[in-house]
């Protein structure tokens, strides 16, 4: 604990030297030079007007279930809004660390690593750059595990539902559940979607309100898809990185397919994993699910790579079991791991210099791609379990 407290101590030093507090951050991390920028300029507007228009403001691209959980927010006055999203903010931090607590009493440098990891990580400081709700979203999957693996599956299933209610993109976790053939789970997993998403928002703004609602942004999304989201260039989806390497949009259609590809041939290779029931298989399927999002998400923003030292300190800990022989033989492996943690941190961002050059340049997906890989280089060649697949451990275990 007091080497965590130092580098506590080290990090917070670096923040404030290099950018000088939390101004200078948000401006240095992407445009729009205000605090939760999404917040003010989308969530907190729509929480104000849904009850009286129905209608979301202008770039809220999320569903009607989320808007109503705005509206108490949106009845504040915006100081009091902010401070209470800075609370949610918190909130979601919280969630991310989770699997630290599992972490401290198995490996104290686990525990260490995934802390001073998600402190680096760019990806984060971007959600709280924007008040983004990834780290909501994450945390919740986190915390779905959590409870499953401690015998709370009906909770876990509402915690997911509730997860993926707000960001859908989040349901690829399923996965694993449906692979396991837990009926039960997915069953109240989609009782509790319908719930948050359907039932709630339907009751309150009346059928024809909600259905006007998602028809509203469902428009905004086709239109920005059609215009401007694919050039954007904080945009980490492969084929939008891909076309800006080569300087053309050319060929985009075949790179699509190409993601989407990779996409399910991941779920194939998540599948036989857990089948086989190796060591930590739930850890692995929800890293691998989450880093298989940038070959298949248009938008995949930095914010959602959340994920990334929660799979970076899983890998980790796959490495640091092997023997010392085999350590040193496959360096290629603590390489890819290497290269995954320094694209992904904010030093190398400040090393970078511009947040334009770091996005237009697909760090964060060559930081994703990079530990894409390894994953499936260490789960290849882990040995299936001699019996039936025991219920996994605690995530995340070393």
């Amino acid at each position: 604990m007091v080497f965590l407290a130092a580098m506590a101590v080290l990090i917070f030093l670096y923040y404030r030297v290099v950018w000088g507090g939390v101004p200078g951050l948000v401006v240095a991390l992407d445009h729009c030079r205000e605090l939760y920028c999404d917040f003010v300029r989308q969530y907190y507007p729509t929480g104000r007007e849904l009850l009286i228009s129905g209608r979301p403001s202008n770039g809220y691209f999320y569903s009607s279930f989320f808007a109503l959980l705005l509206v108490p927010l949106g009845h504040l006055d915006h100081g009091a809004a902010v401070s209470w999203w800075s609370v949610a903010q918190l909130i979601g931090v919280g969630l991310l660390l989770l699997p630290a607590l599992n972490y401290y009493p198995r490996s104290r440098a686990a525990f260490s690593l995934y802390v001073v990891l998600l402190a680096l990580s760019m990806p984060l400081l971007h959600n709280l750059k924007w008040g983004q709700v990834s780290s909501l979203v994450t945390g919740g999957v986190f915390a779905a595990l959590f409870l499953y693996q401690r015998g709370r599956a009906g909770a876990a299933a509402v915690v997911l539902g509730l997860a993926v209610a707000i960001k859908y993109y989040v349901a690829v976790v399923a996965f694993y559940f449906l692979v396991r053939r837990d009926w039960r789970f997915l069953v109240v997993l989609a009782a509790a979607f319908s719930l948050f998403w359907l039932l709630i928002p339907t009751v309150v703004l009346g059928p024809e309100g909600n259905w006007s609602f998602y028809q509203t942004v469902r428009e905004r999304v086709a239109h920005a898809l059609a215009t401007w989201m694919p050039e954007d260039i904080n945009a980490q989806y492969m084929p939008s990185v891909v076309g800006r390497w080569l300087g053309t949009g050319a060929g985009r259609g075949v790179w699509r397919l190409l993601g989407y590809g990779v996409f399910l041939a991941n779920l194939a290779a998540v599948a036989r994993l857990i089948r086989r029931g190796i060591p930590r298989a739930a850890e692995w399927a929800v890293a691998l699910l989450f880093l298989s999002l940038p070959f298949a998400i248009e938008t995949s923003w930095p914010h959602y790579f959340v994920y990334l030292p929660f799979a970076q300190t899983l890998a980790w800990s796959e490495l640091s079991n092997l023997p010392a022989t085999e350590r040193r033989r496959r360096w290629y492996l603590w390489l890819l791991l290497a290269l995954s943690i320094i694209l992904a941190s904010m030093p190398f961002f400040q090393l970078v210099g511009r947040w334009q050059d770091y996005s237009r340049l697909g760090v964060l997906f060559v930081a994703n791609l990079s530990l894409f890989i390894l994953a499936h280089a260490l789960t290849l060649r882990q040995p299936a379990a001699e019996s039936d697949p025991p219920e996994p451990a605690a995530l995340p275990s070393t």
